[in-house]
């Protein structure tokens, strides 16, 4: 009996250590988009039961990077992480199977409901324990700490063991949500919490809430063909028009100097957008000072959708075009333009997506991303962005938190959702508004 157990023990705690391996591996591949050799990875984690694996398979399928585009693969797998406890995967799913016919998401869950975890050969369960904390080199234990801080939803970058501005400012987040001293420091002591550290305990400590009585102010993915009804959504500037994908939107763009772009108005919206793309642009670091975007007029559109100071917002969107820049969010006092919260993504610069608050034309960068951020692959991407009764927001990108901050300067409800394409080739695929409607 004794032999038994230590056996089946032997088997299944090395099956944890080859899944973690295997995703460890997996998510260096994806994180330098080398999407076919991360595929090949997470699906040999996913088999063995990794619900981080699984979900990152339902992630790939559901893109079609490295693999044919599949809603029901992708389906199945969200399900299957979801069941696991994944933070992420029930939304993942649930977002997906708006895209889905009824067809295929019956055949994706029965083939959840078929699916079993793969026995790994007891010829390759060599239990695979973590470093020894104490003795691990500098390098090595910033690498731990940072697969350690993804696994949790942080984003620390890549798993190189190079203590750069994402990991300590990940860090620094990590430390803030948990209550202890803000030092961004890659010490043993910090590796031995994370640890220690289960992804609902950081959930619940970290994640705004909605209102207790919210609902869906504004749903909208376009399969109507016309976005002038259910809802009415009004064209401010430029050219929109919906396809087989959404709301699409091209804007060309342009450069000019510096000197040709001066003075500029602020009582015209178009350049309320310029001065929040410049504020942007010198702070980047990445763009010659003497160029600037030209005062091309953007492609604005907007949706009345009243609702309270807290929100949950979810959108898919794709981007085809690099350079430029996309603006949206919501706006206070009937005024699209005007006073609100913008997100800000710039496609192929550096930070890739600011956070902005808009208040009587003048623009204030809240929170930003330092990272460079690429979503010009062809595919939709997924958006998060919540801010609760408290103030605290955060904005995921394909289940990636980028963004965290806690601003009160907007205390007023919002009156709904503008968009502005400032340059580039944009498609809105789904947009969903919960909150409390007013």
């Amino acid at each position: 009996m004794i032999t038994k157990t230590l056996v089946l023990s032997l088997i299944l705690f090395g099956s944890v250590g080859l899944a973690n391996a295997d995703y460890n591996d997996a998510m260096r591949y994806f994180e330098q988009q080398e999407y076919q050799q991360a595929l090949q990875q997470f699906a040999e984690a996913a088999r063995s039961g990794d619900a981080d694996a699984q979900y990152m398979m339902g992630r790939l399928s559901a893109a079609g990077n490295g693999t044919t585009q599949n809603f029901v693969q992708a389906h199945k797998w969200y399900n299957l992480a979801a069941a696991r406890g994944h933070r992420h995967a029930a939304e993942a799913r649930d977002s997906l199977a708006e895209r889905m016919t009824s067809s295929q998401i019956a055949r994706a869950q029965q083939a959840a409901r078929g699916w079993q975890p793969e026995e790994v050969p007891y010829s390759q369960t060599t239990p695979q324990s973590r470093s020894d904390i104490e003795t691990v080199s500098d390098r090595e234990r910033v690498a731990e700490i940072q697969r350690e801080l993804n696994r949790l939803g942080y984003d620390a970058g890549p798993r190189d063991g190079v203590m750069g501005s994402r990991t300590h400012y990940a860090i620094r987040q990590y430390q803030a949500d948990m209550g202890i001293t803000q030092n961004g420091r890659a010490s043993a002591d910090l590796l031995n919490r994370l640890h220690q550290t289960e992804k609902e305990e950081v959930a619940s400590s970290s994640d705004p809430q909605p209102a207790a009585s919210s609902g869906i102010v504004l749903r909208d993915n376009f399969s109507d063909g016309d976005y002038r009804r259910n809802p009415s959504w009004t064209v401010l500037s430029g050219d929109f028009e919906v396809d087989q994908n959404g709301l699409r939107s091209i804007v060309e763009t342009q450069q000019a100097t510096d000197r040709e772009s001066r003075g500029l108005s602020s009582d015209r919206p178009e350049d309320i957008g310029l001065a929040v793309l410049g504020m942007i642009l010198e702070q980047r670091g990445n763009a010659r000072q003497d160029e600037v975007p030209a005062p091309v007029e953007p492609a604005q559109i907007f949706v009345n959708a009243p609702i309270d100071n807290a929100f949950r917002m979810e959108l898919d969107l794709a981007s085809r075009q690099r350079p430029g820049s996309l603006a949206l969010g919501l706006f206070q006092d009937n005024r699209p333009s005007g006073t609100g919260y913008r997100l800000v993504y710039s496609a192929g610069s550096q930070p890739g997506l600011s956070l902005i608050r808009l208040i009587s034309g003048n623009a204030e960068i809240v929170a930003r991303h330092d990272g460079r951020l690429d979503l010009e692959d062809g595919q939709l991407h997924s958006i998060v962005w919540n801010r609760d009764e408290s103030g605290q927001m955060q904005v995921h990108v394909d289940g990636r938190r980028l963004l965290r901050v806690q601003d009160n300067g907007l205390r007023d409800p919002f009156q709904g959702f503008v968009l502005a394409n400032h340059g580039g080739d944009y498609t809105l695929h789904r947009i969903r508004l919960e909150g409390r409607r007013l």
